[in-house]
């Protein structure tokens, strides 16, 4: 466990120590350094010797958020191991680790340029939907939690509770309980359920700002709150990104688009269930995702895309959800489709 923290975005010479140590650089070797944003939650940084790029990644103690937001630095290692998982079961869908740093908790990955990894996040909020591509993402997940479902080993191996619950369960569920009390005991008892089930592994931040639009199909950045946990997860907390953008799309054609990818995107994911019974993970997941639309504008992590108006219509209506209780997606989507006027 790590007693300090030695922030290598403050520290060049102690960057080309990590360098030197994992044998990608020579003392010889020129270096420039390159803050790259996009994360509130670690330094991450453009590495450039020569002709060669690469990108480096340390954790931070405290989130670059509103709300007082402490995490455990070990987190990293979550996200090492996911990514080296991963890489066997979808090569194309995750960065190539370069090298691994324990003591300094880092790590260095390939860089991927903008040019030909472009994040998808942006360009939703551009308008540009790809319905394909939205399939393409749930079918890459489906296929991560059908090959690591129900594995012993993989759940010893990502025995990472503590981290899931002061990464995700607290600051989204935990937090939108405390501020809504009327809903506190629904919003507890999935966030116990959640807590309970180990189905298969779970990255816990399937969001399209953490996914690339790539060459090969998408890629999926940032699994530091990696675990063995319940994979309903990553689809309920994927497919919220597509509802609450549609709050803010300037026309009935985006948020039309916007919906299909919601069903494209989750349609292809239930098709590789098979751990299961596939109505158990779609009810997992239509209960949950009430719960982080609330924690969208509630929690710890609002998203920054909304405004007053907005948050109060996404409060309104998923405090709705939460009282109907849904447990089919489509149920889900045809009430967002009336509430936003479609």
């Amino acid at each position: 466990m790590a007693t300090c923290f030695n922030d290598l975005s403050l520290n060049q010479d102690a960057i080309r120590e990590v360098l030197q140590n994992m044998g990608l650089i020579t003392p010889q070797d020129p270096l420039q350094v390159t803050p790259l944003t996009g994360g509130v939650s670690s330094t991450i940084l453009k590495i450039s010797t020569g002709e060669r790029q690469f990108c480096l990644k340390q954790a931070l103690p405290t989130l670059k958020v509103a709300k007082a937001w402490h995490a455990p630095l070990e987190r990293v290692f979550a996200e090492i191991d996911w990514m080296n998982t991963v890489a066997d079961i979808a090569p194309q869908a995750v960065a190539h680790i370069q090298g691994v740093d324990r003591s300094a908790l880092c790590f260095v990955m390939d860089y991927l340029p903008a040019g030909h990894y472009e994040n998808w996040k942006n360009r939703l909020l551009a308008g540009d939907i790809d319905v394909d591509f939205a399939a393409r993402m749930g079918d890459v997940l489906g296929i991560i939690h059908q090959q690591t479902a129900n594995n012993t080993a993989l759940e010893k191996q990502f025995a990472y509770d503590d981290n899931f619950f002061s990464l995700r369960l607290d600051p989204y569920l935990g937090e939108t309980a405390r501020a809504h009390p009327r809903h506190a005991d629904r919003i507890l008892a999935i966030l116990n359920r959640t807590q309970t089930t180990h189905r298969a592994l779970v990255h816990g931040d399937i969001s399209p700002k953490n996914i690339l639009c790539g060459p090969d199909g998408p890629v999926i950045l940032d699994a530091e709150c990696a675990c063995y946990g319940d994979p309903a997860f990553d689809l309920a907390f994927c497919l919220n990104h597509f509802l609450l953008k549609t709050v803010i799309a300037p026309n009935s054609a985006q948020q039309t688009h916007l919906l299909a990818a919601f069903e494209a995107l989750y349609r292809a994911y239930l098709r590789r269930v098979d751990w299961e019974a596939t109505s158990a993970v779609e009810m997992r997941v239509a209960t949950l995702l009430p719960c982080l639309l609330l924690a969208r504008v509630d929690g710890k992590s609002p998203v920054e895309y909304l405004n007053d108006q907005h948050t109060a219509f996404v409060r309104r209506a998923g405090c709705t959800l939460l009282e109907q209780a849904f447990i089919h997606l489509h149920a889900i989507q045809a009430f967002w489709r009336k509430e936003i006027g479609l």
